[in-house]
């Protein structure tokens, strides 16, 4: 850090934000003044106060009580000289290290997009809420593994390391030389959490040791998926340990064998997470996939022999992933039963079952087809059916392919998904009160009874009465004891709960099963190991985390985070509880870290106080601790949750565990309070002993005998066994009695009975489960080399790049973080390299020559005196001895005053002077910084008094020169009064020359107006005779325009009708010869008939006259006769007759007929002609039907459009003899307002002038008379420069006379008037306007041209003038 900055500049408390920056303004031994900001800044901004800051409001100035912070002082920042936060990679190089540091550094890197911090061994992950590009890309895991693994150790530049500058010391341990290579090769990296996984392998094949890496954070900070990252890395690694053994001349038999079988055994190992997230993960209002489980997961690797691997010029042991086991803790068995709906979920499983597909369902239980969240009461409503960006459907996928691989499917995972079933079902039963007796309940939907009777294959009335009523045995009597509605549905729910847990139990056992080395992975060693490793197999279980074999582990524990709600439960005391433990490992570790680096500086590790949690844990775990107390009221007949807490009072009213015991009046009987190391936590005590009692009723264990469920029967029965075995034991054995305080009486007689006399088997507490189970994993932990992941959820509304302050400081505490920090700086809260303590101190006063010389031998420093390895070890580098011993001179000397003396005379210095670094005593720092500040402060005041001496001097300079420009001002000033009064005289004169010119143009336009209103009375006549002549003339054209388009149109009509009249008088002549044909041609026909019945007469006659010839001539002939011979000529003539009269008939005839055909072709010529013309006679009627109602609407539509002309026409006129009117008056109005606006502007200037010029005058006039009336000790020359500076300013000051004001109101009235007499084109409101304007303008002028002042009469005049401005504006 660089120089000056830092030593004034603080952080102080607040309850909204936790720290805040400020700076200190004045302090005293108890108490400062610091100015703040109200709220945090941005990281990457200045933290300076600024005057900007303070202009804005942004900070406040507070009194600050110190002692509300350690060591009485206020934290320092670390910040740059430009009050930019200093931001580093490993926490620990931050020279001032407490709780608002930590916090500033964790924001700011957070804030770049940097989730990963380091404080020594600690990483801390803050969950960034974003996919960050190429974090977890193969490359980035290559580089971490590269540097970290298989670099090798002789190749790491010590002299690379920033705050040591030396080689450390070699040591022979293969611990601290891994340690020192670890150390050096961080140097280089940035902190991830591929670094603890790196680190881990590492240190398991170099030194041969186990590790384990603890992964802790409240749900939500990113527990789970670090250790899946962790886990990932940790398989990938092998891939670089392939490449080394690849690159080795030999193998052996074991490696071959696990490269074949390897890929197989990662890939169960991998798969076992999502299994465990599906059956053990949920969503909370937290977190979508928060973990409701603990998991403690040891991956088994077959390390090779150190020395056969040394043989084979390997630089370290080789690796191979032979499996993993894994141990649960503390599943939420509540969250099967209860969540709240509106936020939360049950576990996946439940609704990744509902999604599968229905073929499955139909073959696992058809009663799940078409059924969703709602038809189950454990599920509900929820709208969420997505987690981590992949749907239920999806993760039904998954879960199915990850449950084969480790051997869970076909009928196997039939049975297994109907148990988990059973659990969904059970939550459908409702109990209500029986009619009959209010004390029993009943089962009141046997729909739902009946299909969980088929599902387990048990009787129905069976799971009514195991439900319903509770089976008592007391001696030999057997009662059955019906129970209420409440505890017949708790008793349900326990059962569903009891499925679920054993489940889980059952699956984590068969993840195990597949995964574990023992049951999977065969090496290829000799025989005898062989043996040897199969009698250890014999001897314990693959299951027993605790043994090892011959496999190195590194163990991953995802555990809860320290928990503390409004309402603390029995699940937060077990989770705190675990929490105890684990920080008590974490305080040994860091405490062993710092006993690591002080023997590295050469410090005394005597130095080192911490403060443990060994009270709360002996409050808890002790042997009359929590858990024993709860465990008695367990087996007591009548133990309750009240009585638990009253006897936790009574044995813990003394001793220690009353000092972390909360005593308050207003806590409620079951409530009570312990301070934890994170802080205290209340705890509501309701169903501790229901919870802490894992028991199953004998009833419900009975019907799960009849079970046709394998795996639920299986499961419950081994478990009964487990607690029968267990209470056997411990009834043979019986509770020892102790002493008064012991809580446990001897047993009765009756004592082997109590299983049966409370209807339930008694089986462990799950409280003592719990702590076997911590004892166990805190062993495991123990016998490893652990590393630790702090996980920081930054806000409650995972927004990315945002940190809220209070949650983030209480999740370091719980963390362990401030904790850490404590201990590291315990004895010695800050540290300093050896070159930042010269450039900050340097600048120090020295003491005086001889006044410490008798001292400085006398100040030796105990731990140098013990430790006498610093020059031998300083050997290798000839400059840092030299600037130690620099430093310590300087030191001891400032800090002398401090410094106090022990009893045996050694003076104990306020500091340590490391190899390295300087190690200051608590306030020993903040006191250099004093001094320091104090120093730059008289250096400052130095500045400043030179500053204010030239500022003195300059202001003297400068007000001699003024007073030498007030006296020729003055000098001036009486030459211009002279020409004041020579330039009044002109002004008068120019105001009478415009005045008149005024009235002169006044006049021209009024006559000009005047002759204007004539013409325009004119011009409208002319124009209305013109429209007058232009409306007939256009009337006349439109007439001739009708004609001449209608005339047209006229004649083709007019020939059409002709041309139909002709056609009608040719129709009706034929038609009348027609009568006339038709007539005669009936005529003819008559004639013809009756000459035809003549004929036929005179034929006849002639025939019966010839038959009478023909007989005479028979008998008598006389061809000679002259009778004959005239009858002969007579017949011919007659038969002559007859023939010409047929013939003629018969042509008359012809020619009828030919006539009659004639006429009718004609006839229908005419006809189909006729009714051709008459479609289109009517056609053309209604074409001209229609001509003539058009005809009709255009001369109605032409007259009103004609009107419409002739009343635009009109408005027309008008509004171009208004819109002359107007222009007349805009271009009189412009000339008007040019003459105004440059007499306005020649009046302002002058008048800004002589303002000024008065101004000036009267600042001069007063200096002078006040400096004469100081310095000049003669008073008449005093009184005689008053009586000129009256005269002065009388002159100054005179205006014009009174009467010739009057005379020009008198002559501006009489303008307005005739003004307002004459007749204008404005109205009445616009001649009173522009008369006030033309009053207040003239007022104006005669009022300026008199004087630089303006009189109280004038502003009606300006008054005028903005009206008049108004009036323009309008217009």
């Amino acid at each position: 850090m660089s120089d000056g900055t830092a030593s004034n500049n603080i952080y102080i408390q607040d309850k909204e934000h936790g720290w805040l920056p400020g700076r200190i303004i004045t302090s005293t031994s108890t108490t400062a003044t610091v100015l703040y900001y109200t709220n945090p800044p941005k990281t990457s901004a200045s933290h300076f106060i600024s005057e900007k800051d303070r202009r804005k409001k942004k900070v406040e100035e507070i009194n600050v009580d110190l002692k509300d912070y350690p060591s009485n002082a206020l934290p320092l920042q670390n910040i740059d000289e430009e009050g930019k936060l200093v931001e580093v990679e490993d926490m620990v190089d931050l020279p001032f290290l407490h709780e608002a540091a930590i916090l500033y550094n964790l924001k700011a890197r957070h804030e770049r997009g940097l989730p990963y911090t380091r404080t020594g061994d600690i990483v801390i992950a803050v969950n960034p809420y974003h996919w960050i590009e190429g974090l977890y890309a193969t490359e980035t895991q290559e580089n971490y593994a590269a540097r970290l693994i298989w670099e090798d150790e002789g190749s790491c530049p010590v002299e690379n390391t920033p705050h040591t500058g030396q080689k450390p010391p070699q040591d022979k341990s293969p611990s601290k030389s891994s340690k020192n290579f670890d150390e050096q090769q961080k140097e280089k990296i940035s902190p991830h959490v591929y670094e603890t996984s790196s680190l881990a392998y590492r240190g398991l094949a170099s030194d041969g040791q186990s590790q384990s890496i603890l992964v802790s954070g409240e749900s939500g900070a990113g527990k789970t998926e670090t250790v899946k990252i962790l886990m990932s890395h940790l398989a990938w690694i092998q891939q670089g340990d392939d490449k080394q053994e690849t690159a080795s001349p030999v193998k052996t038999d074991s490696l071959e064998h696990a490269a074949s079988t390897k890929n197989i055994i990662i890939k169960r190992v991998l798969d076992s997470n999502p299994l465990l997230e599906a059956f053990g993960n949920a969503k909370t209002s937290r977190n979508d996939n928060s973990s409701r489980f603990g998991k403690f997961i040891q991956l088994q690797f077959d390390c090779e022999d150190p020395y056969e691997a040394a043989l084979k010029g390997k630089r370290f042991a080789s690796c191979v992933l032979a499996g993993s086991k894994c141990a649960t803790y503390l599943l939420e068995k509540s969250r099967v039963v209860l969540h709240d709906n509106r936020s939360e979920r049950s576990y996946h499983i439940f609704y990744q079952l509902l999604a599968a597909p229905d073929d499955f369902l139909e073959e696992c239980w058809p009663h799940l087809v078409g059924k969703d969240c709602e038809d189950f009461t454990y599920l509900g409503w929820t709208d969420t059916d997505t987690i981590e960006n992949k749907t239920d459907e999806e993760r039904w996928g998954l879960t199915v392919e990850a449950l084969a691989t480790v051997g869970i499917e076909g009928e196997k995972l039939m049975v297994f998904m109907r148990a988990v079933c059973t659990v969904l079902q059970l939550g459908n039963l409702d109990f209500e009160e029986d009619p009959d007796n209010e004390e029993n309940s009943v089962i009141t939907n046997e729909d739902e009874l009946e299909i969980l009777a088929q599902l387990l294959g048990v009787e129905k009335e069976l799971i009514r009465a195991a439900l319903t009523i509770r089976t008592v045995t007391a001696r030999s009597d057997v009662y059955k004891v019906p129970l209420n509605v409440m505890a017949a549905k708790d008793c349900c729910d326990a059962f569903a709960k009891e499925i679920y847990a054993r489940m889980f139990d059952w699956l984590v056992r068969m993840i195990n099963d597949a995964t574990c080395a023992e049951m999977n992975y065969s090496d290829a060693k000799s025989k005898t190991a062989s043996k040897k490793k199969k009698t250890k197999k014999m001897k314990s279980s693959p299951m027993d985390l605790s043994d090892t074999g011959d496999y190195g582990i590194i163990g991953l524990l995802d555990i809860f985070g320290f928990e503390s709600f409004e309402v603390n439960r029995f699940e937060q005391l077990c989770i705190n509880y675990a929490n105890e433990k684990l920080q008590q490992k974490f305080t040994i570790d860091i405490f062993r870290s710092v006993q690591y680096e002080y023997e590295f500086e050469g410090i005394e590790l005597g130095e080192v106080t911490f403060e443990d949690n060994l009270t709360v844990l002996n409050l808890i775990e002790g042997r009359m601790g929590l858990i024993s107390v709860l465990n008695e009221e367990c087996v007591r007949p009548r133990g309750n949750d009240s009585s638990f807490v009253a006897k936790v009072y009574a044995i813990n009213k003394e001793g220690e565990g009353n000092d972390v015991l909360i005593h308050d009046n207003f806590f409620r009987e079951t409530e009570f309070g312990i301070v934890h190391y994170a802080g205290p936590v209340t705890y509501d005590s309701t169903n501790f002993v229901k919870k802490n009692t894992d028991s199953l009723p004998a009833d419900l264990a009975d019907c799960c005998k009849e079970c046709s469920n394998e795996l639920i029967k299986q499961e419950i029965l081994q478990k009964l066994d487990a607690q029968s075995a267990l209470s056997s034991g411990a009834a043979n054995a019986g509770p020892k009695p102790t002493g008064r305080r012991g809580g446990l009486t001897p047993p009765r007689t009756g004592s082997k009975t109590r299983r049966a006399s409370t209807g339930s088997l008694v089986s462990q507490t799950v409280w003592t489960k719990f702590r076997t189970q911590l004892s166990s994993l805190m062993t495991n932990i123990g016998e490893t080399r652990t590393r630790y992941i702090r996980c920081i959820k930054p806000n409650r509304e995972k927004e990315p790049l945002e940190m809220e302050h209070s949650t983030t400081i209480a999740q370091l505490r719980c963390a362990g973080v401030v904790a850490a920090v404590t201990i590291s700086r315990s004895a010695f809260p800050n540290r300093l390299e050896h070159e930042i303590v010269m450039e900050r101190f340097f600048c120090l006063p020295k003491p005086k020559s001889g006044a410490n010389n008798d001292d400085t031998p006398a100040l030796q420093d105990e731990d140098a005196d013990d430790d006498g390895s610093d020059s031998d070890d300083s050997s290798d580098d000839a400059s840092q001895p030299n600037m130690r011993l620099k430093v310590d001179r300087l030191l001891t000397s400032l800090l002398a005053p401090i410094a106090t003396t022990k009893s045996d005379g050694t003076i104990f210095k306020a500091f340590v002077c490391g190899k390295t670094r300087v190690y200051f005593r608590s306030g020993s720092l903040e006191y250099l910084e004093t001094k320091r500040l104090t120093a730059l402060s008289d250096r400052a005041l130095l500045i400043q008094t030179h500053v204010r001496r030239y500022a003195a001097l300059s202001y003297y300079i400068s007000l001699r020169n003024a007073s030498i420009m007030v006296q020729a001002k003055y000098r001036a000033m009486v030459c211009r009064k002279c020409y004041k009064r020579i330039l009044i005289a002109c002004i008068v004169v120019q105001k009478s020359i415009r005045c008149h010119a005024a009235h002169v143009e006044f006049s021209r336009r009024l006559r000009d107006d005047k002759a204007t209103r004539i013409q325009t009375r004119i011009r409208v006549k002319l124009a209305i005779t013109i429209l007058k002549r232009a409306i007939s003339a256009t009337a006349i054209i439109q007439a001739m325009a009708r004609g001449a388009i209608q005339r047209p149109i006229f004649k083709i009509q007019l020939a059409e009708h002709i041309e139909n009249q002709k056609l009608e008088n040719k129709l009706q002549l034929l038609q009348k010869k027609l009568e006339e044909a038709e007539q005669r041609r009936n005529e003819a026909e008559q004639k013809a008939e009756t000459t035809a019945t003549e004929a036929a007469k005179a034929m006849a006659e002639n025939k019966a006259n010839a038959q009478t010839t023909t007989k005479t001539e028979t008998v008598v002939v006389y061809r000679d006769s002259p009778q004959s011979k005239k009858s002969d000529e007579e017949g011919e003539e007659k038969k002559n007759e007859q023939a010409a009269l047929t013939a003629e008939q018969q042509t008359l005839i012809d020619e009828s007929g030919k006539m009659l055909e004639y006429l009718r072709k004609e006839v229908f010529k005419l006809r189909s002609q006729n009714s051709q013309l008459r479609r289109d006679f009517d056609l053309l009627r209604e074409n001209n039907q229609r001509l003539m109602d058009s005809n009709a609407s255009a001369g109605a539509s032409f007259a009103a459009l004609n009107q419409h002309a002739k009343q635009l026409n009109k408005t027309n006129a008008k509004l171009m003899s208004e819109l002359q009117g107007q222009k007349q008056n805009v271009n009189k109005l412009e000339l008007v307002q040019m003459e105004l606006k440059e007499e306005l502007k020649m009046k302002q200037s002058t008048y800004i002038a002589e303002v000024h010029s008065r101004f000036q005058y009267q600042k001069t006039m007063t200096k002078i008379v006040e400096y004469v009336e100081k310095n000049c000790k003669d008073k008449n020359l005093v009184e005689e420069v008053l009586g000129m500076s009256d005269d002065c300013e009388s002159d100054f000051m005179m205006g014009q006379s009174e009467g010739e004001r009057m005379e020009d109101d008198e002559d501006e009235e009489g303008a307005m008037e005739e003004m307002s007499s004459s007749p204008n084109v404005m109205d009445s409101s616009s001649a009173k306007k522009k008369s006030g304007l033309v009053g207040g303008l003239l007022s104006y002028m005669f009022s300026s041209s008199s004087g630089p002042t303006i009189e109280e009469d004038d502003d009606e005049d300006l008054t005028g003038l903005e009206a008049f401005g108004g009036q323009f504006a309008e217009a």
